[in-house]
């Protein structure tokens, strides 16, 4: 070999060993720098993670996200209330949700890669059970499919509460139901006696006639109830402030105006009434607070017609300066399952296991509550049935040294 072809080599062999060497650098260099890439974009996860997790959070309904395997991948904290923040994150929904109606639409939903909206009702003893009632819920379900990156493919379940908003319907539809018997009774009477009376020789007969218009009279004194008592909760549940006739008045002459005008009822059901009703006065509107009173009371006569009731009214300055009234009574009381519901509007308690229908609007209480609220206070009701019912009523800032002028 000749100096020159030798030469030849080693600059060769220098130059692919230079070669090499910066191929090597090149190469680590590039593992460093895909290093970082997965380092930030981990980073970049986990930043995104609390964030994702936060916002689901915020959700006001309960969230669950299921893999395309049918598995849970992702829930908010709603969610996991339900299940009593039980574990059920990567557990099969066949595990987690029992109930048969909601776990067959979301099998139905996976295998057809379909959306679903349905409501679904749910007895007392289910996960989704609300308030703790005995009675059935109600739930907006939503299952929307979502498609992600090639392939992969994931579900979202949100579950909206809509039991209050099925009750609300519910009592509006009785409430047409019974106000349209309540008006429809009264004036058939009115009518046929009517029919009766203006008939040839229909007054000849006082006495019977006298009956009939006595009859009547007391017809027309319950449909004017009704509709003074749909007229009333229409205004205090109106969006402008109720207009209140603020002046200084004694509380005693209000319980002793609603003993008055109930005192034929109290006799003739051979009731009670024990009052401790000091001459407590205060600022407030005279009218709507009679009309609070007498409904309480009434409501108390209404609901035992057979029982000889023994109701306590009780009033006081309490040591925060608030007024205090406690209306009681012995009857049968008002059960567990209905005391959360008693205040709204045109509710009424379940028939009891007397054979006699308690009339009445569902309005008296949703009245006596708006009242309440507009004057700034709050009533609350508590009940062990035939032992004792309680309405609680406290008005705060009472004023109890208002001069008579």
């Amino acid at each position: 070999m000749t100096y020159f072809a030798f030469s030849c080599v080693i600059a060769l062999s220098y130059l692919l060993f230079r070669f090499r060497k910066k191929q090597r650098g090149a190469e680590n260099e590039l593992g460093r720098l895909r290093e970082n890439i997965v380092r930030d974009e981990r980073n970049q996860m986990r930043a995104q993670g609390p964030d994702l997790q936060d916002l689901l959070d915020a959700l006001p309904y309960p969230f669950f996200s299921i893999n395309s395997e049918g598995v849970l991948n992702r829930v908010n904290s709603q969610a996991a209330k339900i299940f009593d923040n039980r574990d059920i994150l990567n557990r099969n929904i066949q595990h987690v949700f029992l109930d048969k109606k909601l776990s067959s639409l979301l099998s139905k939903s996976l295998s057809k890669f379909k959306a679903y909206r349905k409501i679904l009702r749910f007895p007392p003893d289910s996960a989704f059970s609300s308030y703790g009632l005995d009675k059935d819920t109600h739930w907006e379900i939503d299952i929307c499919p979502l498609s992600l990156q090639g392939d992969n493919r994931e579900f979202q379940l949100t579950m909206r509460d809509i039991t209050a908003s099925v009750h609300s319907d519910q009592v509006r539809k009785d409430f047409v139901a019974n106000a349209s018997h309540e008006l429809r009774t009264p004036l058939s009477v009115i009518s046929g006696y009517l029919e009766h009376l203006t008939e040839e020789e229909g007054l000849d007969h006082k006495e019977t006639a006298q009956k009939m218009l006595e009859t009547m009279d007391r017809h027309v004194v319950r449909i004017n109830r009704i509709v003074d008592d749909m007229l009333l909760i229409s205004k205090l549940e109106s969006d402008d402030s109720v207009p209140l006739n603020i002046a200084p008045f004694c509380i005693a002459t209000c319980v002793k105006d609603v003993i008055e005008r109930l005192e034929l009822v109290i006799k003739r059901q051979g009731s009670t009434i024990e009052m401790k009703v000091p001459e407590i006065r205060f600022m407030g509107d005279q009218f709507y607070w009679t009309q609070i009173l007498f409904n309480l009371v009434e409501n108390a006569l209404k609901q035992n017609p057979d029982i000889p009731l023994k109701i306590h009214i009780n009033t006081e300055i309490d040591e925060d300066d608030n007024l205090k009234i406690q209306i009681s009574d012995n009857g049968i009381g008002i059960p567990a399952n209905d005391l959360p519901f008693i205040f709204k509007r045109f509710y009424r308690v379940e028939k009891h296991h007397s054979q006699s229908q308690i009339k009445g609007t569902g309005l008296g209480l949703s009245i006596v509550k708006r009242a309440v609220e507009a004057h700034g206070g709050k009533i609350t009701a508590i009940s062990t049935p035939r032992i004792e019912t309680i309405f609680t009523i406290i008005v705060p800032q009472a004023n109890k040294d208002i001069d008579d002028d």
